[in-house]
Order: C-alpha cells, then structure tokens, then sequence
C-alpha cells in the first residue's frame, strides 16, 4: 500500500505553516480570475563561491503549494504571479511575485521559485 504524502503529510503541514496568498493564472489560464489559496513561502540565502577566493550572495525565494488546492483548474506555469499579502514580521510587505520555474515533488507539492515583480497587485 502507497503512503498518500499530500494527504498524510503535506496537508497537516500546510494547516500549520502556510499563509494565504493570492495566484494570478496569468499564463497558465489567461483571462481566468485570480485564485486565493494558500503557500509555504520562504527566502534562503545561496553562497556561490568565486575563483578569486570571495563569495557572491544570492536569495532564491519561493512559494510552496499544493496540488490538491488547484482542483480541476490549471497548475501554476512560468510567468504567473503570485500575491504574498503583509504577515506580521513573517516575510514580504505585501509583493507581487512572478513565477519564474515550477517544480513537482511528486508528492503532491509544487515549489513555486519567485521572482520580486513590486508591491502592487497585477491589473
């Protein structure tokens, strides 16, 4: 018997830790309203060390999602944005973010990597 890691896994992880945020199917369903649903955000800094001995920092940001929440309607593709509302001390001021890779982790969760786009909503 298969273990359901969407169900078993992601979905209590998903109560817990994510935060509401707001996708714009701009690519994936064009013209289609936006879609209030729900993300792991977070930001980790990339050390890349260089030839000359110093190091270049980097911040890659993305959005963890599930499957499941999107239904029937088409799953996040490139060039789609995301909302991320003000949280507290918990991350963006209220930004619109692009969609820049979408990966599956065949588990039932999709990682959004982001890019910062402003602090407006998309027309």
């Amino acid at each position: 018997m298969g273990v359901n890691f969407s169900l078993m896994l992601y979905t209590p992880a998903f109560i817990m830790y994510a935060r509401p945020v707001t996708y714009y199917p701009i690519t994936s369903q064009p013209g289609a309203p936006a879609m209030y649903t729900r993300g792991v955000f977070h930001s980790d800094q990339i050390d890349v060390p260089l030839e000359d001995g110093s190091v270049f920092v980097d911040q890659r940001t993305s959005l963890d999602v599930l499957i499941d929440d999107f239904g029937a309607l088409a799953l996040p593709q490139q060039l789609d944005q995301v909302y991320v509302p003000e949280d507290n001390d918990l991350g963006p001021k209220g930004v619109v973010f692009e969609v820049v890779s979408v990966t599956d982790n065949a588990g039932g969760v999709l990682n959004l990597a982001l890019r910062k786009l402003s602090a407006s909503l998309p027309a």
